[in-house]
């Protein structure tokens, strides 16, 4: 699952039947990108907090996996188990990749 951030429209999410490699990929600094519900950007500037319950819903809709919520959900479990997960469990921490062709 990618999370694409511009900066002329809100985070969307692409790539969604691929859980095993959660990232952002951006075109230029976090501070250039547009803001939505999908995501909040971490101080850092290297990595992005994703809603989990926003980001399930979105997926779920374009997915034709009839699996993929248990997928998803398994992907939040492993993620909380590795610390990437903020205090609440709301949103998860995903590192943000420069676009292909980015400076």
């Amino acid at each position: 699952m990618i999370v694409l951030l511009a900066t002329d429209v809100p985070p969307t999410l692409t790539d969604v039947e691929r859980l095993d490699r959660l990232h952002a990929e951006s075109p230029g600094p976090l501070a250039d990108m547009m803001v939505g519900s999908l995501c909040r950007f971490d101080p850092d500037g290297e990595h992005v907090w994703l809603d989990i319950a926003v980001a399930r819903a979105a997926g779920a809709d374009v997915s034709d996996d009839d699996g993929w919520t248990e997928r998803f959900d398994a992907m939040i479990t492993y993620a909380t188990s590795k610390g990437w997960t903020d205090d609440v469990g709301t949103h998860v921490r995903a590192h943000v990749e420069m676009a292909t062709g980015a400076e």
